[in-house]
């Protein structure tokens, strides 16, 4: 054989060695038994917002009363991770992970329980529903996941429907679960009680809507000062969008800060009852009580102190359930249009975090166009090296809260571009868990700004 043929027949060889062994490496390789639905739920209510994981991809962010999922996986076995990224940290800090053996049709829930110190996964499996479309009913299942709480007693019914003991759909305590039931769509409301005692109610939710044709979970979770509930109630749908339910007992509050440099003391007025003040002669730079509001719409008048003829300001509150807001005054009594005077509401969305303290800074300035607002380390000089951490803050707009670092922090405004502080520093000692909010208003000094904490949780 010439060597011609000689390389010929060892390249065929050779691709028919690579062929065999292609073969038997697929052979090898796991093989999808059909597909799962896979969600996970955040239930620690001092976790900031993590990342759920199909071992290292990112299948969704799930905050606190959060969920990512139900996401379609091939029937094959993964770990399932809930992670923590930190502030100035690269990489991710794995809290917790699963393994599951992905079975055809099955429905798989992870909840991430516990602390951030020391948490868990607390999961169930149900095979999916097969609906043909031209079912009248839905199905809901009902999952306990407040260590606070304690154990209450769950009556879901039509609208009107009065709890008597017996007709509740159970008794769950923190951890316990009620598999999903079928019931007619309608409008429905939750009621929450103490154990055998129907009277004692702990939370009942407005009526809400439910259409048939679909599995919805209707989760406890605890409460925290975002809201004004006992308990913190989500209702998850099978795309992983939540639904927060308000407490008919625990209505939203609405409290006023007068920031309105140069607008003169007010009392604040619901409706047109102007003989109860609710408001009493808030002053500039004051904040009064929160106060419950009921109505969808809140009529709120603000007058001259001691009387109510001299309007300042009217405008109308809208119902927000289960909400904590701060209705601002501001602008100028004699801008460049007539009357030139706003509110603003600021909802106070934060919770403590064990994490890291969390800011918010809102502008309520009018002397100054544009300012920058700066967090460094106490007695830092601000050069050309130091960058603001919000530039280009106009008239009332809002940092948000945003994460910091623990420990001493200093806070100052210059104006927009420029290096020259117009605010005597501001100078917390932050901890984790704390929540605080702070505001920039107008002086007597028309080149010069306050800011001025006006919230601080714990």
């Amino acid at each position: 054989m010439t060597n011609k043929y000689r390389r010929q027949a060892a390249i065929a060889i050779a691709i028919l060695a690579s062929v065999l062994a292609s073969g038997c490496a697929e052979s090898t390789r796991p093989q999808a038994n059909g597909k799962g639905w896979i969600r996970g739920i955040n239930s620690i209510v001092t976790s900031p917002e993590l990342t759920f994981r199909i071992e290292e991809r990112a299948v969704g962010s799930v905050n606190f009363k959060g969920a990512a999922g139900f996401a379609e996986w091939d029937g094959l076995t993964y770990n399932f991770n809930f992670d923590l990224l930190l502030p100035g940290v690269q990489n991710d800090e794995r809290l917790a992970t699963q393994t599951i053996d992905v079975a055809n049709d099955i429905e798989y829930t992870m909840v991430l329980t516990g602390t951030l110190d020391t948490p868990s996964i607390q999961m169930w499996e149900v095979p999916v529903r097969e609906w043909s479309g031209t079912e009248t009913v839905f199905e809901a299942d009902f999952i306990h996941l407040s260590p606070v709480l304690g154990q209450v007693d769950i009556y879901f019914a039509l609208e009107g429907t009065t709890p008597v003991l017996g007709n509740q759909v159970g008794t769950l305590s923190n951890g316990d679960r009620l598999p999903y039931l079928e019931l007619p769509e309608g409008d429905y409301e939750l009621i929450l009680t103490a154990p055998g005692d129907p009277s004692t109610v702990v939370f009942q939710s407005r009526p809400f809507t439910r259409t048939p044709v679909e599995r919805v979970s209707v989760a406890l979770f605890d409460p925290d000062p975002s809201i004004t509930a006992q308990v913190g109630v989500n209702i998850f749908f099978p795309g992983g969008a939540a639904q927060t339910l308000s407490d008919i007992n625990s209505p939203p509050i609405v409290r006023t800060l007068h920031a309105a440099f140069g607008t003169e003391n007010f009392d604040g007025y619901f409706g047109e009852d102007f003989g109860n003040v609710i408001y009493p002669n808030v002053g500039f730079g004051e904040l009064s009580n929160f106060v419950d509001t009921t109505e969808i719409l809140t009529p709120l008048t603000l007058t001259a102190v001691g009387d109510a003829n001299d309007v300042i300001y009217e405008v109308n509150l809208q119902f927000i359930g289960n909400t904590r807001r701060t209705l601002v005054l501001f602008g100028e009594p004699d801008g460049l249009l007539e009357g030139n005077l706003f509110t603003r509401p600021l909802l106070h969305d934060a919770r403590p975090l064990a994490t890291f303290p969390v800011v918010r800074i809102t502008n309520f300035s009018t002397n100054i166009a544009v300012l920058d607002i700066y967090e460094v380390d106490p007695g830092t000089v601000l050069d050309e090296t130091v960058f603001p951490k919000f530039g280009g803050s106009v008239l009332a707009l809002t940092t948000g809260f945003f994460d910091t670092p623990e420990g001493l922090r200093e806070f100052v405004i210059t104006r927009n571009g420029e290096k020259d502080p117009i605010s005597e520093p501001v100078v917390l000692d932050l901890a984790n868990g704390n929540v605080v909010d702070m505001v920039i208003l107008d002086t007597i000094n028309p080149s010069m700004v306050e800011m001025r904490v006006f919230e601080t949780i714990p």
